[in-house]
């Protein structure tokens, strides 16, 4: 598998990049902001109790 993906073209390998890249996007946008949004309330909860 090593061997065939350092073989591949270029034209091949940014369209391969292109594609993670659009794939990873919207998941990164809408997963993200519902993880902070999740672990920010906890975390002030904690610091708030600690004081």
């Amino acid at each position: 598998m090593k061997a065939y993906l350092a073989n591949l073209p270029p034209k091949i390998c940014m369209l391969l990049t292109l594609s993670a890249v659009v794939i990873a996007y919207p998941v990164v946008m809408v997963v993200l902001p519902a993880i902070i949004r999740a672990v920010v309330p906890e975390t002030a909860r904690s610091i708030l109790s600690l004081l």
